[in-house]
């Protein structure tokens, strides 16, 4: 959070053509703040922010929308996973803490608070898609994109075979979604209409995602955390399903 404000404060700064220093007089604050503020050291108040930008000759807008946080599965991942690093980045570091204090540290609502905070079918690179399609046609995709893929969502609790229809809603994480878009593009899938009428979910995987993934059947999976933090992310029957499975665990 501090590093985009920090970023944002950087292009206002930009825009108006005018010293981080004489920014920081017109705005009533001190020049050591701006500079802290600008490299994500601290995080300013909704007043500070306002009158920064103000001073930048930009009108600061607020909204509010479905957190898409990647790094709160990472944070989840990172306090329950072994094969995760043990050094993260700080965004996780914060979703860690987060998680475990909101969770009391139970495993199970860790997962369930990182799936609501992921927000994967809200998130504005995810691609939608609609329709019937196998499970090889979805690793074929992955496969000829190029880069590392992984399976997750319905899929991954299923493990259907290679000819076997895509359960909804599937979640196909990958490098590139706009190369994996185009070999899946035509046929029986299509654009979905809203987000719980999907089929597959393509998305941009950060690397770590990729730590544990394991192969059945030509077919490569995210590693079981993730899997379960997915399916309950795009609810219905995969997060009934999910919810069972990690109560075993």
């Amino acid at each position: 959070m501090e590093q985009d404000v920090g970023r944002l404060v950087a292009e206002c700064i930009e825009h108006s053509g005018l010293s981080s220093r004489q920014v920081a007089a017109r705005a009533g604050v001190s020049a050591s703040t701006v500079h802290r503020i600008v490299n994500g050291v601290v995080s300013p108040s909704v007043d500070t922010l306002d009158n920064i930008t103000t001073a930048c000759g930009v009108g600061l807008a607020m909204s509010a929308s479905p957190l898409a946080a990647p790094a709160a599965a990472a944070g989840a991942r990172a306090i329950l996973d072994p094969l995760y690093p043990a050094e993260v980045d700080s965004d996780v570091e914060r979703w860690a803490g987060r998680l475990d204090a909101w969770a009391d540290g139970d495993p199970v609502q860790i997962i369930e608070e990182a799936a609501r905070a992921s927000g994967l079918l809200d998130r504005p690179d995810a691609v939608l898609l609609a329709g019937e399609a196998t499970i090889g046609r979805l690793a074929s995709a992955g496969d000829a994109s190029g880069g590392r893929w992984a399976l997750s969502g319905a899929a991954g609790l299923d493990l259907p075979s290679f000819d076997e229809a895509v359960p909804r809603i599937s979640v196909l994480w990958c490098e590139d979604p706009s190369a994996v878009q185009a070999s899946l593009s035509g046929g029986t899938l299509r654009p979905a209409s809203a987000a719980h009428r999907s089929t597959v979910v393509v998305a941009a995987a950060e690397p770590d995602l990729f730590l544990g993934a394991f192969e059945r059947d030509q077919v490569v999976y995210a590693a079981p955390i993730q899997i379960a933090i997915d399916a309950i992310s795009v609810g219905g029957d995969a997060a009934d399903r999910a919810r069972e499975e990690i109560r075993t665990w």
